[in-house]
């Protein structure tokens, strides 16, 4: 029963998160989602082969890759993911994210639509991308190997959940 739960502060959720099904044609080519937002991540993962789940944000650009599914450091991939578009983001051909006639899901999440800022609400400084209305951010940060160190992440609440990758 969703009656007596506030209204959200999003009407349509596919504008800040959408999953978007398509088809690698082995060239070039450009991903719509239907939310029609600029993504800030984007997570694609084929579903008809076994390949790696590959991840790339705005903030550390889109020749950066993060595979979330090794213990694998950040990858640079100048033909995967090659921009990201006011509505939706676009291909080279690595077959991880483009194989010719393989199927893939692209979830993607917006969050500062591009936009960074440095954030130093932290005892470590980090650079973000934000859309607190969403509950979203995408940071990134050099450790310092001190415990009980913070970072910030600019929601101005704590998060509920972090997926953390080296």
């Amino acid at each position: 029963n969703t009656y007596n739960l506030p209204d959200s502060a999003i009407k349509q959720g596919n504008k800040v998160m959408d999953a978007t099904l398509y088809t690698g044609n082995g060239a070039t080519q450009t991903i719509t989602n239907a939310g029609g937002f600029k993504p800030d991540l984007v997570w694609v993962k084929s579903r008809s082969a076994a390949t790696d789940h590959k991840l790339t944000d705005s903030v550390r650009g889109v020749t950066k890759g993060l595979i979330s599914d090794t213990t694998g450091v950040e990858t640079t991939d100048t033909n995967g993911l090659t921009a990201f578009n006011a509505n939706g983001w676009s291909l080279g051909t690595d077959t991880v994210y483009n194989n010719n006639a393989a199927t893939y899901v692209g979830w993607q999440w917006q969050a500062g639509q591009g936009s960074t800022s440095t954030n130093t609400n932290g005892t470590i400084t980090s650079t973000v991308s934000v859309n607190a209305t969403a509950g979203f951010s995408v940071v990134t940060y050099t450790g310092n190997s001190t415990a009980g160190a913070t970072v910030g992440h600019g929601l101005g609440v704590a998060p509920s959940f972090i997926i953390v990758k080296c």
